[in-house]
């Protein structure tokens, strides 16, 4: 399996909104985002004579951001099911 960078970026932009809409489950996929994207991008470059260097402090301190998010907001692991039965109920 191949990852575009492009894509990941796109992911990255999408999912950054993981507070505002308050969303577990958008946060998770910014983290699978975000550490793709660090995995993928070098951190500086150069061609012919010209050099670009990308910072990656930033993504790094929204990794950690949305990491924190699910840990305060996460409830039980990905998938769980609670059952209710009519034991709970007093009549």
């Amino acid at each position: 399996m191949t990852f575009a960078i492009a894509d990941i970026e796109t992911d990255l932009l999408t999912y950054a909104d993981f507070e505002e809409v308050a969303s577990v489950s958008r946060a998770r996929l910014f983290v699978t985002a975000a550490n793709r994207w660090l995995i993928l991008r070098p951190d500086s470059a150069s061609n012919q004579g010209s050099s670009l260097s990308i910072g990656k402090t930033f993504v790094e301190s929204m990794l950690k951001r949305a990491q924190n998010y699910i840990a305060a907001n996460a409830t039980g692991t990905a998938g769980s099911v609670k059952f209710l039965s009519a034991r709970n109920f007093r009549g």
